[in-house]
Formats: C-alpha cells, structure tokens, sequence
C-alpha cells in the first residue's frame, strides 16, 4: 500500500513536469519542490446522536511531508503535497462505553458508562491535490491561497485510555452497575474498525519569503473529511478534522 501511494504522487510530480516540457513555444512554468513540517490540531466532530462518538475535544499531533507545485499563469498554481499527518481527538470525563464489554448478554446498542480519559489516534499518508491563488506583496514575499480535495490512507488507528471509575447504567452517574472501580488502563490497535480510505477538502492561506536560493512559507490549512471513519455505525459516526500550521522551505526548479 505504502509503495503504491508513494508511486501515486511520483506520477503526479512527472506529469507536472512533462506537461510544462510539451509546451516549448511558451515561457517555462516554474516549479518549486520543498519539504514542510508542524503542529496539527485534529478534532474528531459530528455524529452527536450516536453515543460512541460524541464530546470529542481536539488533541495535538505532528505533520510533516514534502510539496511540489507549479506555476500556472495569471497567479494561479497547482500543489501536491505528500503528508504524514496524526489525527484524531481525545474525551476525558463521564463517557459511553459498550454494554456488551461489561455483560455480553447486554442487548445490541445498549451502553454503560464511566468517567475515564480517551484518546483516538490515527494516522494517515495524505495527498492533498490544491489549486494555489499568489498575490505578490513585494519582489521577495507573497500571499497565497490553496483550496482542493485530499485523500488520506490510514496507517494505523489506536486507541488510549486510562483511569478507573465504577460503571453506570446512566450518563447522570444514578445507577451504578458496578459499584467497583474499574481500571481503564489500555492501549487498544483499532484499525479494523476504521475506514482504511478518507476523503477530505482542505484549505487555508500562507506566506512565502525568499530565503537564499528558494523561499521559507508558513501555512494555516484547515480539513473536514466527507468519510465517516467508522466502518461500523455501532462504534460512532465521526469525521475528522484539523487545523494544521506548518513551517517549510522550498527550491525552484
């Protein structure tokens, strides 16, 4: 899987470059070709009438990769970029847990609950495909805008938890269904039960600075996946989402 993606976004860099080959009657577009890096803020949103997957809060994680772009004319480019990206949420306090984990004769759909902390983290290989706007604010620095669709492929998916707290037949912590304290203390491989494929649109602004023979840029992206990653409705009914700010450097070429 992992060489087919990298594979992927080869292709896409070669078909930049041949296309821009093929015209030798007009000026030469220029490419750029860098590596980026930063802090990416996931949050896990929707399905709020499933209780598997609601009161997700954002958690912090890291994003870096490389990006190819090419110049179109008339201020507009395209960007390719190759992402490693950790996604995912975190909720802590009172939460719904499966019924059937405590009593597997517990109907289907039935939940209990438990005042523990949780954190899902999923990482994906990312290729966002971005239409680039360039406003130039001087000879040496520029604005921009990219907006585009992304495919993410999942590399693996787990599962955090940890405290203890007696369980609940009720969110109001009334009923207690067992009065001992249970410890939450796992660390859970999810992956089969996550979505392998996510599809995304993604967008933001940057800001590019020449720096030696390329330039330094700063972006401020945001993405709303259009999949639900849970592959089973029991297990929730999310989409992730994320702010991502990146720090990078690109070459001309």
């Amino acid at each position: 899987m992992k060489k087919k993606i990298l594979t992927s976004f080869v292709f896409i860099c070669l078909t930049l470059v041949l296309s821009a080959q093929s015209s030798p009657s007009e000026r030469t577009p220029e490419f750029s070709f860098g590596i980026l890096g930063g802090l990416n803020m996931p949050r896990l949103s929707g399905g709020s009438g499933n209780e598997m997957s609601r009161d997700y809060t954002s958690r912090s994680g890291e994003a870096f990769g490389l990006t190819v772009s090419k110049n179109l004319g008339s201020n507009f480019g395209l960007r390719v970029d190759l992402l490693y990206s950790s996604e995912g949420g975190k909720r802590n306090g009172v939460q719904a847990i499966d019924a059937s984990t405590i009593n597997p004769l517990a109907p289907a759909g039935t939940y209990f609950y438990a005042d523990f902390n949780n954190e899902s983290i999923l990482n994906y290989l990312e290729i966002p495909v971005m239409l680039k706007y360039t406003i130039p604010v001087s000879k040496s620095s520029k604005l921009y805008a990219n907006f585009g669709p992304c495919i993410g492929f999942l590399l693996n998916a787990t599962q955090k938890t940890s405290g203890s707290s007696i369980i609940y037949a009720d969110r109001e912590e009334t009923t207690m269904i067992v009065p001992v304290a249970q410890s939450f203390n796992a660390s859970t491989d999810v992956k089969s039960s996550i979505n392998h494929n996510n599809f995304a649109l993604t967008g933001g602004i940057g800001f590019a600075q020449r720096a030696f023979s390329g330039a330094v840029f700063i972006d401020f992206r945001g993405a709303y996946g259009l999949t639900v990653i849970q592959n089973d409705k029991k297990n929730g009914s999310s989409h992730n989402g994320n702010l991502l700010i990146d720090l990078g450097y690109s070459l001309p070429f």
